[in-house]
C-alpha cells in the first residue's frame, strides 16, 4: 500500500473491516471455500498496512495494536482452516455438514468490534498534545551486588581441600 491521504486510509479501513467480516461469515458456513479465505487474507493484509499508515499519519501508536491484531487474525484463521489446534495440546475443530464454524463467527464479531474501536480512535478526542506512545515497561530488576559476594551456591567442599 503506497502513501495515502488520511481520508483514503480511513476509507480503506472502513471498507476492509466490513468485507473481512463478511468473508469470515462465508468461511463459517463453508470452510472449504478457497476464494473466501484468499479474500479474507488480502483484506487483513490491507487492514494491517492501513493501520500502520494511520499510526504514522496521526502519530498515534494505538493504531499499531489493531494492525498487530489483524496479523494474528490471519494466522489463526489459517490454523482453523487447516484443522490445527489453536492452543497447543487443544482439540481440533471439526464440524459436521450444515453447522457453522463458531471461531469464524467470533472472528467476524471481533472484526466489527475492532472497526468500532478504530472509529473511536479516529474521531474521539485524546486529550493529549503531540505523539501518543505506549507506556514504557518497568525496568528490569538489577542486582548490584558484586559477583564474588553472591549467596553461597550450596557446594559442599570436603575438609582437607586447598584452593590454590
Amino acid at each position: 500500500m503506497g502513501q495515502l491521504t488520511e481520508r483514503e486510509i480511513f476509507d480503506c479501513l472502513s471498507t476492509n473491516f466490513r468485507l473481512a467480516a463478511e468473508d469470515c461469515e462465508k468461511l463459517a458456513v463453508s470452510a472449504r471455500t478457497g476464494p473466501a479465505y484468499h479474500s479474507l487474507r488480502d483484506k487483513l493484509e490491507l487492514l494491517e498496512g492501513a493501520c500502520r499508515q494511520a499510526s504514522l499519519w496521526r502519530q498515534d501508536a494505538r493504531w499499531l495494536t489493531i494492525g498487530l491484531m489483524m496479523g494474528h487474525a490471519h494466522k489463526v484463521a489459517g490454523d482453523w482452516l487447516r484443522g490445527m489446534p489453536t492452543v497447543p495440546g487443544g482439540p481440533r475443530v471439526k464440524l459436521a455438514d450444515g453447522h457453522r464454524h463458531p471461531l469464524f463467527l467470533k472472528l467476524a464479531d471481533n472484526l466489527r468490534a475492532a472497526h468500532k474501536k478504530a472509529e473511536e480512535f479516529k474521531t474521539k478526542r485524546t486529550g493529549k498534545v503531540g505523539m501518543i506512545l505506549p507506556k514504557p515497561q518497568a525496568a528490569p530488576l538489577r542486582d548490584t551486588t558484586p559477583v564474588g559476594w553472591r549467596r553461597p551456591s550450596g557446594l559442599i567442599v570436603p575438609s582437607g581441600v586447598t584452593v590454590g
